[in-house]
């Protein structure tokens, strides 16, 4: 790590924001760089939850590079490796968890982006949905409002781009089938957004034991 990085790091996480500037500091070292290496990912990722007020050109940036870390480590662009996932959802859990939007659209991004991803990678992701509708707390939910199980619209919106992203539907085989059945039970009653209805009737070639 160069100690322009830390500093800037170092900054931030003491003011609990990042500035403009700060942020096009970071911008321009990374492309100097050309590429950043494990070091610099690893305080990207530790940064981000330093931020009480992330801005979304925070989440843009967040997002592009560390992404870009992931599908360019590997020998093809389009191809996210077994290690680099196993490398980010250890990150995350060393972190406690995922607990930002940021990190979940990272790994929905990288998914979508990737030709082939590793299906724990898929199903990490989904686990953090599945946690935040169960319990009214996680990355997808502004502030907790623990009670009975609901998923939201923006929550099915993330769940369709994971289901449906690289090969689609085919590609996410049983897994798919299991979880959207799942949150279907454990919401039956609670305040769904309607796109979940939507959700199970569209990917029916997913999830043939559910109702449509």
């Amino acid at each position: 790590m160069t100690i322009q990085f830390a500093d800037i790091a170092h900054a931030t996480a003491a003011d609990g924001e990042i500035s403009a500037p700060h942020l096009l500091a970071l911008r321009q070292l990374e492309w100097d760089a050309g590429r950043i290496g494990r070091e610099e990912a690893e305080e990207i990722l530790a940064l981000n939850r330093t931020l009480s007020r992330p801005s979304g050109a925070w989440t843009d940036f967040f997002v592009e590079v560390l992404s870009a870390y992931l599908l360019d480590g590997s020998a093809a662009r389009d191809h996210c490796s077994e290690d680099a996932a196993r490398w980010l959802t250890d990150a995350l859990d060393a972190l406690g968890g995922m607990a930002t939007m940021a990190e979940l659209e990272l790994l929905v991004r990288v998914i979508e982006r990737a030709e082939r991803v590793p299906e724990a990678l898929r199903r990490y992701a989904l686990e953090a949905i599945e946690a935040a509708v169960l319990t009214g707390t996680g990355p997808t939910r502004v502030s907790a409002r623990p009670g009975t199980p609901r998923i939201t619209g923006a929550e099915c919106r993330l769940v369709r781009r994971i289901l449906f992203a690289g090969a689609g539907p085919a590609h996410a085989g049983p897994s798919a089938t299991e979880f959207l059945s799942r949150i279907d039970r454990a919401t039956r009653g609670g305040d769904n957004s309607p796109e979940w209805r939507a959700l199970l009737g569209a990917p029916c070639g997913v999830s043939p034991s559910i109702s449509c």
